[in-house]
């Protein structure tokens, strides 16, 4: 022990250098550990957020989250008839830009039905959706507050509900609307776009899939 603390008073500079060296390792090393938690707990999030035992996606796909998984609705009835399945719902999910209060902001749209899996799983402000159209639950982190609207593509939407920790691996906060107001949105052209086709003297008509030109 002497011996020891004779060695730390000989090279006292030495062993305080190198007792702050240890601790900002261990603090990057806690530090590293605490954003990686971080980043899977949000990735996540979306994910866990219905409670689902099993995702059905497109055959060849990798899923609704790392590609595109088109599947038909009817799917949604036929695997609510399989036995052991309790309950089942059709989910849409897709990246949008809507402008809000002079800003622009990158959204995760999840378009679920009302009384199915896959919505908010608890609301912290506000209520859930109660109607077929243009209403949303957003999560805080998009900055709107209940009773606010926004235009979602050619519709204007009103906040009815917030809820906390709702966002997509990209960390772009979420936003639920029902899943026939999220079909729309995704086939449908915004009103620039369908100007710039007009100038360029395409034909514009809207079929049940959407418009097509």
């Amino acid at each position: 022990m002497n011996l020891a603390l004779k060695d730390i008073r000989h090279g006292l500079f030495r062993f305080v250098l190198t007792c702050f060296g240890l601790g900002l390792l261990m603090t990057v090393v806690l530090s590293m550990i605490g954003i990686y938690n971080g980043l899977v707990a949000d990735a996540l999030a979306v994910v866990k957020a219905p409670a689902a035992d099993v995702w059905v996606v497109e055959s060849g796909t990798k899923g609704p989250f790392a590609e595109a998984s088109n599947i038909p609705l009817t799917t949604r009835d036929a695997v609510a008839r399989m036995p052991g399945v309790t309950e089942a719902g059709a989910i849409n999910f897709q990246n949008i830009e809507a402008a809000h209060a002079g800003a622009s902001l990158r959204l995760y749209v999840i378009g679920y039905e009302p009384g199915h899996p896959g919505g908010p799983q608890r609301i912290a402000e506000g209520r859930g959706i109660g109607t077929s159209h243009f209403e949303l639950v957003a999560d805080r982190k998009t900055g709107l507050l209940t009773g606010e609207t926004i235009r979602l593509g050619r519709n204007r939407f009103i906040v009815v509900g917030l809820v906390e920790g709702a966002m997509n691996a990209g960390g772009d906060p979420a936003v639920y609307i029902t899943l026939a107001d999220a079909m729309a949105l995704q086939t449908e052209l915004d009103p620039a776009a369908q100007r710039v086709q007009s100038a360029r003297g395409a034909l514009l008509h809207k079929s049940r899939e959407g418009f097509i030109l």
